[in-house]
């Protein structure tokens, strides 16, 4: 909760003008002097008390007017709470196929990394990274998550158990494309999931069987990519159109990240005799470019969104995936404010009538002045 003050009617203050005003006036002023032939008697009278403070019933009417101006402009406090929202059913569709292991950087960008000691991160590594710091900001959001390559599985159903769902996104090991033997089908890495395939259709099928019987009312997948339809049994436009066909209450909406453009991406070299990393004289990974390109479908992710009323993110470099991220959490997780307004012109209103009666006090008995 926030706490600021502010002003219901700022306005009223503008009367402070005037006050300023005669308050200046009155510093300006000189208290009334009798004229003497002689001096002599009169420096040889004390200065009492009460002609030291001759000025304090107009001080203290200026500022009871200064006070009663500022209770006009009915000062408040506002407490502000964030409150977490209606709470958002999400489904995570995250690609773990081979291509997911390209770096999207220059030589420079890795060069520089590397000199800071450490590995630039690879697109999965980023969208991992990403999607960590998105689940920590959730409250009432339930989310989700399924993996997909060649295959799609489900990994975490809708949970508001973030601890557990960030501890099963670290423990995700993508496939790194090496074998023990070049017709095993098993990974040498233990990856989680077969990198050989892009399979988006059965990804979102499977995200979206799990939001189907949801009672949340809003429901969306969250589809991150980098590549285009390639295995799997669905094609990627079956579930969009069948959730346009839905009535509104039951829709789904679905946003799509391609992660990478190819246009600038490198894969890490590997020794081709022995299966392993090549790694300069430093123990630092060396990098190349890929020897195919990696195929991109854009128009495809795009469809995908339209059609359920979503958006489409064009991520070609970490700096853009956050950005969009970040853009995706404004726009559609729109936290809601309750405001409590508690009126503070009272404590104003009552000190400065308080003030008046002093004055008033003052002027009629202790600093009465002749003629009234």
């Amino acid at each position: 909760m926030t706490s600021s003050f502010t002003f219901e009617h700022p306005w009223f203050l503008l009367a402070l003008v005037p006050v300023l005003a005669l308050a200046w006036v009155r510093l300006r002023a000189r208290p009334a002097t009798l004229r003497f032939s002689s001096l002599r008697t009169a420096r040889k009278s004390a200065v009492g008390a009460r002609a030291r403070v001759w000025w304090l019933p107009d001080a203290l009417r200026i500022i009871a007017a200064g006070l009663l101006v500022v209770a006009m402009a009915r000062p408040q406090q506002l407490d502000r709470e964030l409150l977490s929202g209606e709470g958002i059913d999400i489904m995570i569709a995250l690609d773990m196929s081979g291509s997911m292991n390209a770096i999207d950087a220059s030589e420079e960008e890795i060069t520089k990394i590397q000199a800071s000691g450490s590995e630039p991160l690879n697109r999965f590594g980023t969208a991992r990274e990403i999607l960590k710091q998105f689940i920590r900001e959730r409250k009432s959001d339930r989310v989700g998550l399924v993996i997909f390559g060649g295959e799609a599985f489900l990994r975490f159903p809708p949970t508001l158990d973030y601890v557990r769902l960030l501890n099963s996104l670290d423990g995700l090991v993508l496939d790194n494309g090496r074998r023990h033997d070049q017709h095993e089908t098993n990974c040498a890495n233990g990856c989680t999931i077969s990198g050989s395939g892009t399979a988006i259709g059965d990804a979102l099928n499977r995200a979206y069987m799990r939001l189907e019987n949801s009672t949340a009312k809003s429901k969306m997948i969250i589809l991150i990519t980098d590549g285009k339809q390639e295995g799997g049994a669905m094609t990627a436009l079956t579930v969009p159109k069948y959730i346009a066909s839905l009535p509104k209450r039951e829709q789904v909406r679905i946003y799509t990240f391609q992660v990478g453009s190819g246009r600038d991406s490198r894969v890490a070299a590997v020794d081709p005799l022995r299966g392993t990393l090549l790694r300069d004289r430093f123990g630092r990974i060396q990098y190349q470019r890929p020897q195919r390109p990696f195929p991109t479908d854009p128009d495809l992710l795009r469809q995908v969104a339209e059609i359920t009323g979503g958006a489409f993110y064009q991520s070609y470099d970490p700096a853009k995936f956050a950005k969009d991220f970040r853009d995706l959490e404004r726009t559609t997780f729109k936290v809601k404010v309750h405001t409590n307004r508690k009126e503070m012109f009272f404590p104003w209103l009552l000190l400065g009538l308080i003030l008046l009666g002093c004055e008033q006090v003052l002027r009629l008995t202790w600093l009465r002045t002749f003629p009234t």
